[in-house]
This record gives C-alpha cells, structure tokens and sequence, in this order.
C-alpha cells in the first residue's frame, strides 16, 4: 500500500468518527433548541359575572388635618400640649406674648377718640379760630399771587437786559472779526513783498555767476594760448593767470552771494508760511467767539423764555390756589353737609372696626384647638418667634367645607372682623381672615347692612350678615369676600351646586364632584390652592384658603391635628383607567400590614390635571375609608380596586378567545368557532352569541420548555456530570445514576 493510499483511508478514518461523534452527542443532549411537552387544558363556558376592575397603591394618610397657626406674631410664651397629646374643640393650645396686639389697641383706641372728635366737629360746623384761620389762608393766598406777578414782571426785565447784553457781545465779537481779517490780510501782502524782492534779488545774483564763470572760461582759455606759444612769454603768462585768479575770485563771491540769497528766499517762505498759519489761528479764534457769542445769545433768549414761562405757571397756579381757598372758605362757612357728617361717622365706625380688630388680634394671642384631634407635630418651642399665617384652619374631611380663616376659635362660629375699613353705614365684619369652627359658618366676607365699608383685605356690601350658617346666605349683598376669607359653611354635606374641599395626601385639596345634571352625570371641580371666597348657594359650602399638603404642613404649621378616626388612600390610575373612575364608586381597600385585611370604601375625589413623572402620565384618585379600626396606622401601604364595570351571562375565560374565535371540544373533537364578545373582565370575557353553558373550550396549551443551550456545553455538562468514560449503569456514556438522569430528561 503506498503511502497516498494509507493517508486516504487515515483521513476516511477520521471522519468516520467524526460522524460517529456527532451522533453520539445528538443522542446525549438532544436538539439544538429546546423542546416542549404539550398538556392540553380545558374549560367550560359557565353563566356568571364578570367584572372589569383598576387598582393602585398608596399609603393610608388620615381623612382630616388641620394646620393650627396663629394669626398675628410674636414670641411663644406658653405651650400646653404635647406630641401625641389628644386635644378638644375650643381647647387652650399655646399662647404668644400679647405686648405688641396690646400696643395696637391702644393705638385704634386713640384713633377712634380722634374720629369721633371729627365727626363732633363735623356736626357742630365751623368756630371762630377757625373761621380766623380761614381768612388768613385767603390774605396768605393773596399775597402769593401778587409774589408771582412781581416775580413775572421782574424776570421779563431781567430777559431784556439780558437779550441787549447778549446781542453788544456778538456785535463786538463781529467787529473784531472783521478787523482781525484786515490785519492778516496787510501782514500776509507784507510777508509776499519781501519774498518777492529776496526772490528777484537772488535772480540777479545768478546772472552775475554766469558771467563770472564765462569770464573765468575765457581767462583759462587765453593762459591755455599763451602756454602753447613758443616761446612762451612769461610776462603774458603772468597776465593770463592773474585773471584766471581774479575770475575765480569773482565767480566765488557771486555763488557764496546766491547761496546767501536763498536763504533769504527760503526765511521769507517760512515767515509766510507762520505768518499765514496766526492769521488763520487768529481768524478762527475770533470766529468762535463769535459762534459761542451767538450760542450765549440763543441760550439767555431760551432761558429767559423758560423763566418768564415758569412764571406765568407760577402766577396761573397762585390765583388757582386763591380761587381755591377762597371756594374752600366758602364750603367750610357752609352748614354742614349730610354727606360730611355720614363721612364722619363712618370714619368713626371705621375706627370702631379697627378697635374691634385690635381686639380680636389680641384674642388670638391665645390659640385655641378648632377641632378635636391628636397633635400630630408642633414647630416652635417656648422662647421662639412664631410667624403668624393668617390661616388658623386648613382642610378638613370630604363632607363638609373647610373654613380657611383664622378666626376667633369659639364655638359660635363667628369671624373676624376686617381693619381699616373707610366707608359706609351699618355694622359690617371686613374678614380676611375667618373662624375655623364646625357650626355655623365663619364670616369670611364683609357685609354690613346699608352701605358696606371697605376694609384692608376685603369690602362689605350691602345684604345680611355673612355669617353662613346652615342654609343661609354666605354672602352679604353686592359685597366681595376679603382676601384669604371665607363665607360660611354648614357641617352637613353640600346642596345642589356646592363643592367641598377634601385635602390629599400629597397636598393640594380637591373638592367633591357633585351631581350637577338630571342625567346623573358628574363633573370635576379641583382647587389649585388659595382662592377668593365663592358665592355658596343655599345650604352650599365655600372656602377661601384649600389645604396645605403633608411634607409641607409640619414645616409650615404651627401645630398640626390629625383625626384617625377616617383614613383616605390617594393613589395614581393611569390615562386610561381615570375615565372609568367616578366619585362615588365602591371600592376595596387591602392593606398588606394587616394580613392583607380589606375594608370598604369609595371614590371621594377625582383631578384634573395630570401628574407626569418619566413621561407616563397619572391621575391622583382620592378613596375614603368607610371602615376603621385601632389597627390602620397612617402611613401603611394600601391598595384600592374599584370595580368600573360588570355583566352578567355565558362567559369563558379570556385566553380561550383568539381572533374573535374559540376551539370547542365535543366527544373528543375539536373544532375552531366564531364568538361574539361582551365585557372583557380581568380573567374572563362575556359571550353574546356562538357558544352556550357548559360547552367545553379549549385554553392555550401549558408547555415547559428546556432553553436552548449549544452542543459543547451540554457535552461539557454531561461529561461533568458522569465523564464519558464512567461506564455505569445508568445508561450510555453517561456515569452512574446521573447520565440516566440526562437520558429521561431528553435535554
């Protein structure tokens, strides 16, 4: 066998268990992918309800808190409760020190005493020191209007002599100019005379060098001759170079003449130049005296036209002032008019309110609980400086309104009254701030009757009091509410119309939705924050200033009361789920803490803006606790399932439908069926036509599935598990019980 040979059949060789190889591993590990073990599972279609429901988590925060704060500032002197401590209604909770409200009694006091002094003299009219003193503002009048026509006559004098000033000086300044262009004119000819004659001077000169430089020529041109002669005569040569000599001597002096005659030329050039250089100088120079003479002119004439303006203004607004006294005189030496002493003693009523007010801050240097709660946080220590808010109250529970004024915290009910109010007749209460008590409603907007007066946070009208109590009236007249006030309100549920504030627990208050249609549907009101006081119809709750949110309050309040007796669970549905929410659906409450115990409750409030967080948007549902026990605990987490819809009939569940059709099992056959669908709840779907009770359908098949895994590390496996060359009993390659593992488990 040569040696070509033996490599072919070492090569077939190989291969050969290559094949082999491959083979043997297909049959360890099995495929590539993994495979399924298919179970058949069925159903049977059933009559029932089906129910379509949303959920969302939250934490459970009490239904109700209040933030207590004091209306006025000052330093915290008195501190009665704690932490923990469980307080009543009309309950002494702090009190600050009263020096500063006692300051501004005294000063309403004072000015009330001077109103009323106004509104006596007011009735009793003018009296001799005062007629006196009303002439002497007349005669004063007078005398400043004569001042003024002095004051115009003297400065239209002052004008002319300043204008005839102003007009000599341009005069002059022209005059000089004129004489200035004639002197320069006489140096300038001057100056070019004596140029002129160094330049001819100099012209003469230069004809003389020529002629001395021929005659030099001539007289070394004849020495040349008589050189040349033979013999030559000494005596001649002599002669010759004597006028050679006498030549250049003269040539020498004209040139030196010449060189003297342009620097004469060239000095009268300079001078000329420098002399025409000061004329211009000395031109322009009287040129801007006459320019800035002419602007001195313009300026006084301007001047004196603005002065002799502003004293004919001054004379004008002097005889108006007399014109006015002299009318004042006349109103003042009138008897009194009604309208004055009504404005009198409204002024004194006014200063009575501001008494009032004083009052009233003073008492509410004591603050009292407006509610009865447990003290959930309290900010300030004795010793501290409190910052008064203005806002005593700020939500209370979905039923009823919350009033959002710091009023007195009696019982009654009854708000504050405004300060500095300025007009009108009849007692009226200006309240920007207004009682927090459950019963009748606190006076949150001015009203009066008569005339209402106007107060420094809001203005009363004409009408009733505005003291809400159960199905009166929450406004006075034509009055407005006072900034942050609020009407009254009733401790029952809102009538027709009405809307009342509910806090949240991630702050913000939304307000009840209330059936405002005959076809029961519902609409969305939410507040934003602090508002003006609404108009309450009869029954209806209004509010002035919304609830504060949680993480803000403990930083905001002074104290903060909690009610646990009602518990709320604020918890975000997406877009799609919020417009199958509605106030007042049922709804179920798990709470994990608790074993995941569920309670009752309902849908109290709905939004209306959205919240976005990493795009996803969500609405914020609010759910009252209709069930409560000494277990809930607020902070733990919640999770609220309202049922948005239900029907009841033949119904499967819903992975048994594909593409509107179902696969009915029947005596062992299968066969595929067209369905029309209902209400698709969370597990099961309604069928309206297609298939009947008790017919068997057929559901997805349940599969397990081994991943898939590549060839070389299921080998890697099996080897690790056995070794290929363990040999044992469980069969094939595999070692010991473990590759029979393998096998059963087909990979």
């Amino acid at each position: 066998m040569t040696e070509r040979t033996s490599a072919s059949w070492l090569v077939y060789a190989l291969g050969a268990l290559c094949a082999g190889a491959i083979v043997v591993a297909f049959l360890l590990v099995g495929p590539a992918s993994g495979s399924q073990a298919s179970v058949t599972r069925t159903a049977k279609a059933a009559d029932g309800v089906v129910q379509s429901t949303v959920s969302g988590s939250g934490t459970l925060a009490p239904a109700s808190k209040v933030s207590v704060n004091f209306a006025p500032s000052g330093t915290l002197t008195g501190l009665f409760v704690s932490v923990g401590d469980h307080v009543k209604g009309g309950e002494l909770l702090a009190e600050i020190s009263p020096s500063s409200a006692e300051s501004s009694l005294r000063s309403a006091e004072i000015a009330l005493t001077s109103a009323e002094a106004s509104y006596q003299d007011a009735l009793e009219g003018l009296t001799p020191a005062e007629q006196r003193q009303a002439e002497i503002s007349a005669e004063q009048s007078r005398a400043s209007v004569s001042s003024a026509k002095q004051s115009l006559r003297q400065d239209r004098q002052t004008a002319k002599s300043e204008a005839a000033s102003a007009a000599a000086t341009v005069t002059q300044a022209e005059v000089s100019l004129k004489s200035t262009e004639q002197s320069v004119a006489v140096e300038a000819k001057s100056q070019q005379d004596t140029l002129n004659q160094d330049v001819s001077q100099r012209g003469t000169d230069e004809k003389v060098v020529v002629e001395a430089r021929t005659q030099l020529e001539e007289a070394k041109a004849l020495l040349a001759a008589e050189k040349a002669k033979s013999p030559p005569s000494e005596q001649k040569i002599s002669s010759a170079e004597s006028k050679v000599t006498s030549a250049e001597s003269t040539l020498k002096s004209a040139e030196t003449k010449v060189t003297q005659d342009g620097y004469s030329v060239l000095t009268a050039q300079n001078a000329q130049a420098a002399q025409l250089i000061k004329g211009q100088q000395s031109i322009d120079s009287v040129r801007n005296t006459v320019t800035n003479a002419k602007k001195t002119k313009a300026s006084t004439e301007l001047r004196s036209e603005q002065t002799i303006a502003q004293a004919q203004t001054s004379l004008a607004s002097q005889e108006l002032s007399l014109q006015s006294t002299l009318a004042a005189n006349e109103v003042k030496a009138a008897p009194p008019k009604t309208s004055t002493v009504i404005s009198a003693e409204n002024n004194v009523k006014s200063a009575q309110l501001t008494v009032e007010k004083a009052r009233q801050t003073l008492s509410e240097t004591k603050l009292y609980a407006p509610t009865e709660g447990i003290v959930a946080s309290i900010k300030n220590t004795v010793g501290e400086s409190v910052s008064g808010s203005g806002t005593e109250g700020s939500s209370t529970s979905g039923d009823s309104s919350n009033s959002g004024g710091t009023g007195a915290t009696d019982s009654s009910g009854t708000g504050d009254t405004g300060s500095a109010a300025s007009s009108g007749t009849g007692t009226s209460a200006t309240g920007s701030t207004g009682a927090t008590s459950k019963g009748s409603g606190a006076s949150g907007s001015a009203a009066g009757s008569g005339t209402g007066t106007t107060g420094t946070s809001g203005s009363s009208g004409t009408g009733s009091s505005a003291t809400g109590g159960a199905g009166s009236s929450a406004t006075g007249g034509s009055g407005s509410a006072g900034t942050g006030g609020t009407t009254g309100s009733e401790s029952g549920h809102s009538e027709s119309g009405g809307a009342s504030s509910t806090s949240d627990s991630d702050g913000g208050s939304f307000h009840d939705i209330s059936d405002t249609s005959s076809d029961g549907s519902y609409s969305d009101i939410a507040d934003t924050g602090s508002g003006t006081a609404g108009t309450s119809s009869t029954g209806a709750a209004a509010t002035g200033t919304s609830s504060e949110s949680s993480s803000s309050s403990s930083s905001s309040s002074f104290i903060e009361l909690v009610d646990v007796h009602g518990y709320q669970l604020v918890v975000a549905l997406s877009e799609s789920e919020i417009s199958s929410v509605h106030v007042g659906q049922i709804a179920t409450v798990t709470v994990e803490a608790l074993e995941g115990r569920k309670f009752a409750a309902e849908v109290v409030s709905l939004p209306v803006l959205s919240t976005t967080s990493s795009g996803v948007v969500s609405y914020d549902v609010t759910f009252q606790l209709n069930q409560v026990e000494a277990a809930l605990k607020p902070g733990m987490s919640a999770t609220a399932e309202v049922v948005v819809k239900q029907a009841e009939g033949v119904n499967v569940p819903t992975s048994a439908i594909s593409a509107d059709s179902v696969t009915v099992e029947h005596d062992g056959k299968q066969e595929r069926r067209r369905v029309t669908t209902g209400l698709a709840g969370n597990t099961s779907t309604i069928i309206l036509s297609g298939l009947k009770a008790e017919e068997t359908v057929v559901l997805p098949a349940a599969s397990t599935t081994s991943s898939s895994a590549s060839l070389t590390s299921k080998l890697a496996g099996r080897i690790g598990a056995g070794g290929l060359g363990g040999g044992g009993a469980g069969g094939g390659f595999a070692g010991g019980g473990g590759g029979g593992a393998f096998f059963r488990g087909g990979g």
